[in-house]
């Protein structure tokens, strides 16, 4: 039995990232909160590496990932949620030239799942609770 890290890594979020910013064929650099390589990724894809990492784990565990995931579509749907492009021919440009019957499919499944995702992170017990004895 190998001890081997779960798919997808950190590191695998920067790689996979890094391709998707067309920067494949380029070293990646500082990878450090707040270095280089992470302020892009941050801004390409709305959030840092680890946290969005974390966010597929928990869609995982809670089975709202869709059918045959694939952690480049999470970030795809990431990239369009952050960037927003005007049209559908810009954002089949930004994932690789894909068909945009292929990207909405792939990115909208990841969307909903992220969506419900809520469920599991915000507490509306906490925050009814924190309201009234204003403990946090």
């Amino acid at each position: 039995m190998t001890n081997q890290p779960v798919y997808p890594t950190v590191d695998d979020a920067y790689h996979e990232g890094k391709n998707l910013m067309r920067r494949g064929e380029k070293q990646l650099g500082v990878t450090t909160p707040g270095g280089p390589e992470d302020i892009r990724f941050r801004s390409f894809f709305g959030g840092g590496a680890l946290v969005i990492v974390h966010a597929w784990r928990m869609m995982e565990d809670h089975d709202l990932l869709p059918p045959v995931p694939l952690f480049v579509h999470f970030l795809w749907a990431l990239l369009f949620m952050c960037l927003y492009p005007k049209n559908e021919a810009a954002l089949c440009t930004l994932v690789g030239r894909r068909d945009p019957k292929t990207v909405r499919g792939k990115i909208w499944p990841m969307i909903y799942g992220l969506f419900e995702l809520r469920f599991y992170v915000v507490s509306i017990l906490h925050c009814l609770c924190c309201s009234f004895c204003k403990c946090c």
